[in-house]
């Protein structure tokens, strides 16, 4: 009997240490995150309406509903939502798919992203045929808008060349 009690006194303690710390981690993660509160919206046949916007150092997550406030019916978009840092420095896009609209109706929407310090952002609405053109004009290098010297090119070319 005097096992049970002690393999019980253990059991609460392992069950206290557990429910302190899960509440703890919960209260670091809920402090860690910062509203958004500066962003752009640019397209008036689509209203948007921004539930919540908040980022952390690591990432982020913009939730929201999109309702078409015309009298016709909306083909399939993209939403685009630029990310900018407090410099205005574009640190990345998300893409949403937004299937076609009628009229009166309304779609939920959430973004999460992965980028460091976003202060504000900027929503755009594209097309297919803009997207697939934004998609072969990528820079898919391993370092965008990197530019090598030329005569850093020059050397290297004669050194594999020998």
């Amino acid at each position: 009997m005097a096992r049970m009690k002690t393999f019980f006194k253990y059991f609460l303690i392992f069950v206290g240490i557990y429910v302190v710390s899960q509440l703890l981690i919960d209260a670091y993660i809920k402090t860690s995150y910062y509203k958004i509160k500066s962003y752009d919206i640019e397209d008036d046949a689509i209203t948007v309406t921004i539930m919540s916007a908040r980022a952390s150092k690591d990432n982020g997550l913009i939730e929201g509903k999109i309702s078409n406030s015309t009298n016709e019916k909306i083909p399939s978009k993209y939403m685009k939502v630029e990310l900018y840092s407090e410099n205005n420095i574009n640190l990345g896009e998300e893409y949403v798919k937004i299937d076609e609209m009628e009229k009166n109706s309304i779609k939920d929407f959430k973004v999460s992203f992965s980028c460091d310090n976003v202060k504000h952002f900027k929503i755009l609405f594209l097309t297919p045929e803009e997207k697939a053109t934004e998609d072969a004009n990528k820079d898919t290098s391993l370092f965008p808008n990197f530019k090598m010297n030329n005569d850093v090119n020059k050397i290297i070319t004669d050194i594999e060349s020998k």
